[in-house]
């Protein structure tokens, strides 16, 4: 628009100073010293925002408690420190040798630059994988800001004290301060890359606000990187003047972050203050009906642990027959793809059989090939795969057979289509039953089987491998949390006691049951496993389901012998016998 910012003083006739009067060589001084006036003001007006950022982060800090808000407010501060101190040394409140026209360009690149990586650098260490072990603690913050505080100073005092400087600005070129393009392509980095993704991890109006806040400083960098050519010249000015935008960005994310969150608070206590209102109505009420309550409450007790029998028993019941019928759709879903990848994969063999075959015939006929060729051999390690890939062809065969040996044992433990008496082997029950419960028996527990011919037992089929899941649990829960059992053993043994009956035993040499308790384990909920282990309903359920089937289930232990169960089963329940 035509409009010109920058500061042009006029330089300063030492000779003619000598006949002004005292006033007026106290107003020409001033007059010359205008662009630096111009540069002080500047420049500790972005301090000021810097400050104020920082002084409301911490504020935000005490009520949010989160150390991502001070942690970026610091950074932000000691970049205007960094001014700061480049500033009291071009005034030379801090003592330098430096020449100004060396001095104010180098240090404010170096000011630049030190602002965008402090930056950079707060941020990227908030977005590590464990920053979230640095939330709500404090120290963290006053050892960044003491690192920080230590850099900024440090660097300003040795370059206020360095006899000379690197020379920065180059008039009549395309970049007359290139020093000024490290931080721009920072700045670029920071705005397109980092600042969004801490955006992301980290959302609030305040980390918006560094998102935006690259706009002002991508401009400011423009300004001194492709404009300026002088100290106090237009571009020079307006870059300052940009950069308290920059700084000023930030303060009103902060502003309005702390506003919404005040906002939230306030919400949060009215919602509080509501809920205790009604909470302590609520609790009158019931003081009130409490005295009604009791009189009825011996009447209840007798019939609410009658309901909670039974329905603890409904319940785990229902659990096991969900599980019926998860498991059985779950082997349904995998039969069908196990059964399409184990059918390719002998016409897989054969086909790269096929391949290595031809691969070989080459080899023989052509046994130069050109660079290309042996180059990527080379790097394909072909001798490698010739040898690796039949094996993986193995591995994949076995993997698929133990999927589909998985699948039958899952069917057979569900049999969700037998709900009615069927006629089933129990050793296939038992071995469907280990599988189930493999991954606990691989902990170190051993397994014998000692099977011995049985005729095929008329049962409800669920109903058994439910009871052979409880009591195989019971025997592994044994085992845990007690490492003086150095061989934990499970022995599962069937016998035939007559040609009527069958009998299946299940022996562990775990911790064993106290004599004193014994008569109780068939109890509902009563368990000798640690509170919340147990529900105390499995051998209660085991004892329904053995009584249902006009069979027989006792339990032989001593402490610190193991123990034995023994269940006794009729080949023809009498329910069915004429």
């Amino acid at each position: 628009m035509g409009v010109d910012f920058g500061t042009y003083p006029p330089e300063l006739d030492l000779e003619a100073a000598t006949s002004l009067t005292s006033n007026q060589l106290i107003d020409t001084l001033h007059h010359t010293l205008s662009g630096s006036f111009t540069h002080t003001i500047l420049e500790w007006s972005a301090f000021c925002a810097a400050l104020f950022t920082v002084v409301l982060a911490f504020a935000h800090f005490k009520i949010h408690q989160d150390v991502t808000t001070p942690v970026l407010g610091i950074t932000l501060f000691f970049a205007g420190v960094m001014d700061a101190f480049h500033t009291l040394a071009a005034d030379r409140l801090i003592p330098a040798v430096a020449d100004n026209h060396n001095l104010i360009p180098f240090t404010w690149a170096i000011c630049r630059l030190f602002n965008v990586l402090i930056a950079l650098a707060g941020v990227s260490l908030l977005l590590l994988p464990n920053a979230q072990r640095w939330q709500r603690k404090f120290h963290v913050v006053i050892a960044i800001s003491f690192i920080f505080g230590l850099i900024a100073y440090q660097i300003i005092y040795l370059c206020a004290t360095s006899n000379t400087l690197p020379e920065t600005m180059y008039p009549g070129t395309l970049f007359t301060r290139p020093w000024d393009l490290i931080p721009l392509i920072l700045f670029l980095l920071g705005g397109f890359w980092i600042y969004p993704q801490f955006y992301q991890k980290y959302p609030s109006l305040f980390s918006h606000a560094l998102i935006i806040s690259t706009i002002p400083n991508v401009a400011t960098q423009l300004h001194m990187a492709f404009g300026s050519t002088a100290l106090f010249d237009n571009h020079f000015n307006i870059a300052h003047f940009l950069k308290i935008i920059a700084y000023l960005v930030p303060l009103t994310g902060l502003i309005l972050d702390y506003i919404h969150t005040y906002d939230q608070l306030e919400e949060n206590n009215q919602i509080l203050n509501s809920e205790i209102i009604q909470r302590q109505q609520i609790a009158e009420k019931l003081q009130k009906s409490e005295t009604r309550l009791r009189s009825k409450n011996q009447q209840l007790n007798q019939t609410l642990d009658k309901l909670r029998n039974t329905q603890a028993q409904l319940i785990q019941t229902e659990k096991m027959s969900s599980l019926g019928q998860m498991v059985a759709g779950l082997a349904h879903e995998i039969n069908n793809p196990v059964n399409f990848i184990y059918g390719n994969l002998r016409h897989t063999e054969i086909y790269i059989q096929d391949l290595l075959e031809l691969l070989y015939l080459y080899q023989k006929h052509y046994p130069q090939p050109n660079s290309e060729i042996v180059n990527y051999i080379h790097d394909i390690d072909l001798s490698f795969l010739e040898q690796d890939l039949p094996k993986m062809l193995d591995s994949m065969k076995q993997g698929s057979e133990r999927i589909k040996n998985l699948v039958i044992s899952l069917r057979n433990f569900s049999r969700l289509d037998e709900s009615d008496l069927k006629t089933v082997d129990l050793h296939e029950g038992l071995d469907s039953t280990l599988v189930m419960l493999d991954h606990r028996l691989r902990s170190g527990i051993s397994v014998t089987k000692n099977y011995h011919t049985l005729p095929s037992v008329e049962c409800y089929p669920a109903q058994l491998n439910q009871v052979w899941m409880n009591l195989i649990v019971n025997a592994i829960d044994s085992f845990q949390g007690h490492p003086e059992i150095q061989h934990p053993h499970l022995t599962l043994s069937t016998v035939c006691v007559n040609e009527d009956q069958v009998q299946v035993i299940i022996i562990d040499n775990g911790v064993g049951i106290p004599q004193d308790i014994q008569a109780q384990v068939f109890d509902p909920f009563f368990t000798t496993k640690p509170v919340g282990s147990g529900t105390g309903l499995g051998l209660s359920i085991s004892y329904q389901i053995i009584q249902q089937h006009n069979g027989d289930i006792r339990l032989f232990s001593q402490s610190g012998q193991g123990t034995e169960v023994r269940v006794t089963l009729p080949v023809t329940p009498l329910c069915t016998r004429e």
